[in-house]
Formats: C-alpha cells, sequence, structure tokens
C-alpha cells in the first residue's frame, strides 16, 4: 500500500487505476477445476466476447467473425469459429452497450454451441469510460469440452487424435465483467460461467476408435456421472503508444484462470496508418504466435500462426486463425435530412 502513496504526483491517473487494477486481479483469482474456453490469438479483436463491458466501447456497429484451427495435423482437431456483434446506444441521457455473440466449437462429428447477449452500462469518467456489462445465454452440450484428450499413435508420437466424452444438454451461462476504455487505455477483468452450469456425461469413458493406443496423457478415472462448466476469470489490459505520426506500438495482455491452470499471453502489436499491422505473442507453456493484418475500405482482416515449443501441440504443424471484422458509424442507418427550397424563393 506505501508503494501507491508514494507514486509521483505526476503520474497519470490512468496509469493508477491500471496499478490498482493489476492488484486486484492478483488477490482475487480463485481456483475452479479445468480449463474449458477458447484462448484466441486475436483476443483483443474479441474482447467483448470474453469480457461482455467491452461491448459497445466503440462509436460504430461492429461485426467480426473468427476462426481458430489449433493443432493442425492432429486426427479429430477441434476447430472454433465465433461471429459477434456489438454497438453502443443512448437511453434516458445515459450510454449503453449491447451485444451478441455465437460461438461454435467441433471435435469430430460433435459439436458445442454458445449463444449468447450482452449488455454493457456506462459512466463516462474523465476522458474515458468505466463500464460494468452483464452477459446471459445458452449452452448446447454435444461433448466434455474440459475432457479433450490427446492419444497419441502407437507407432510415432508425431501422430495422434482427440478423443472426448459425449454429452447431451442444453445449459443455462452467465458471465459479468468490469473494464476502463480510454482513447489510449482499455483495462478489464471478467467471470464467465458464474452460474457453474452441470451436465451429465452420457458415456463416462474416453472414447476411441483405437483403445489399445497409448494415450500421451494420463486419464484420469471418474467416479461421477455428472460433469460442469468450470467458471473462468479474465484479466486483460492493453495501451497505444504513438512512437512516429502514422505508427503506433500497442503492448497487451491476457490472464486466464480456471482451476489450477492459468493461462497467459503476452502480445506486441504495431500498427502502421491505421491500415496495416503485425507483431507476435508469446504464451505461457505454449510458445509463439505471429500475426499480421491489414484494413481495406472499412473491413479489418487477420491472420496469426501458433508456433508450439512446449507441450503436446509439437506433435502438431501448429495453429491457424483468421479473422473478419466491419464497422460503421453507429448512425449509419439514421435517416438524412433531405434538402428542401424555401416556398419564399419559389
Amino acid at each position: 500500500m506505501q508503494f501507491f502513496r508514494r507514486l509521483p504526483v505526476k503520474l497519470s491517473m490512468e496509469k493508477r487505476r491500471f496499478l490498482w487494477a493489476v492488484l486486484l486481479f492478483l488477490c482475487v483469482i480463485l481456483p475452479t477445476r479445468a480449463q474449458w474456453d477458447v484462448s484466441y490469438s486475436h483476443y483483443w479483436a474479441t474482447r467483448s466476447y470474453i469480457n461482455p463491458s467491452f461491448a459497445g466501447e466503440k462509436e460504430a456497429i461492429r461485426a467480426t467473425a473468427l476462426y481458430r484451427y489449433p493443432w493442425s495435423g492432429i486426427e479429430q482437431a477441434p476447430q472454433y469459429f465465433l461471429i459477434a456483434a456489438d454497438m453502443p446506444f443512448e437511453f434516458l441521457g445515459r450510454r449503453h452497450g449491447v451485444g451478441v455473440a455465437a460461438h461454435t466449437e467441433r471435435v469430430g462429428s460433435l459439436r458445442n454451441s454458445l449463444l449468447t447477449a450482452q449488455y454493457s452500462f456506462k459512466k463516462e469518467i474523465g476522458d474515458g469510460f468505466l463500464n460494468v456489462g452483464l452477459q446471459a445465454g445458452v449452452h448446447d452440450l454435444k461433448f466434455n469440452a474440459g475432457n479433450r484428450q490427446f492419444v497419441a499413435d502407437s507407432l510415432s508420437l508425431s501422430h495422434g487424435k482427440f478423443q472426448v466424452a459425449s454429452t447431451d444438454k442444453k445449459l443455462f451461462d452467465l458471465g459479468a465483467g468490469i473494464s476502463w476504455t480510454s482513447p489510449s487505455l482499455f483495462i478489464g477483468f471478467s467471470n464467465l460461467h458464474i452460474n457453474h452450469p452441470r451436465f451429465p456425461v452420457l458415456n463416462p469413458e474416453i472414447l476411441s476408435e483405437n483403445p489399445d493406443a497409448p494415450p500421451l496423457l494420463p486419464i484420469e478415472p471418474t467416479d461421477s456421472l455428472r460433469s460442469s462448466v468450470p467458471r473462468s476469470y479474465n484479466f486483460m489490459a492493453g495501451y497505444n503508444i504513438r512512437l512516429f505520426r502514422s505508427l503506433e506500438l500497442q503492448p497487451m495482455v491476457w490472464l486466464q484462470n480456471s482451476s489450477d491452470d492459468t493461462r497467459a499471453q503476452v502480445t506486441l502489436r504495431f500498427v502502421y496508418d491505421k491500415k496495416f499491422s503485425g507483431g507476435a505473442s508469446w504464451r505461457k507453456d505454449h510458445g509463439w504466435v505471429l500475426f499480421a493484418g491489414t484494413t481495406l475500405k472499412g473491413v479489418e482482416w487477420g491472420y496469426a500462426y501458433d508456433l508450439y515449443t512446449k507441450g503436446f501441440g509439437k506433435s502438431s504443424k501448429g495453429s491457424h486463425e483468421m479473422y473478419l471484422r466491419y464497422e460503421f458509424p453507429v448512425d449509419y442507418f439514421k435517416p438524412k435530412r433531405q434538402p428542401h427550397k424555401s416556398i419564399r424563393l419559389l
């Protein structure tokens, strides 16, 4: 606490809030059960899906589509699809934000999906906004995403496949978040799957077409036919540093905790002339991510490649991820004033 009291007076209020938020996050991380949520490489482009308080953060209507194919070269490797949209609006003199998102995860012929709606209340403070958001949605589960296993080929560790335990259930899901956004800074914390949705597992045994294949990772037996979607805690922050007139440096970080596992992703992104971008991320216990993108006629496009240096991802050919985003002003659909002539001039 003495550290914050001794901060120099010249330190901006935004940086003070940033330090306090980091301290708060380190104090409130709690253990749950197992990782469930996807860690996207372009997490800054999908942050309203990770934290509902970011919905409507810009003066624009935004629509984003993202596709991720991790661990290419591994049989039945999962695939992820995300479609999200958000926008701000004003009601009773207050600023608000709304958003929707549809997420699909596929492993082989099995598929999980989540359809969710988001709302955020915004309070203008200084040159930024304090945002508080809520999220509600429905899971349509066909397999237990927290029970994915990588099974190695009996002849070579360079081949293998994913296996999952099946289920069939629709679940209600809740999430919440808080954030601070300004032209140069964003920082937020969210808690997803607050209600800890539970579901039955139809077959607790790991399904396998080759039951004699030795597992690369140990499979723990279970004495229960029920599982759950574990709570997820997310901290995200980023800052824009203008190096030159047309060049910006954007350092960012995303921490995601669920059970005893904490994922960390640290990113350094460059943006030139608001049109071209690129950079790299470091992922804890995984490796590196290289990405690049461009913006043409209001359409933003990005590609990322994950290079694994640890874990069973080393047995794959890496991961691929692409996204498209389109945004346009909020008043795009407002009726335009039609020019007219005064009757006095007729």
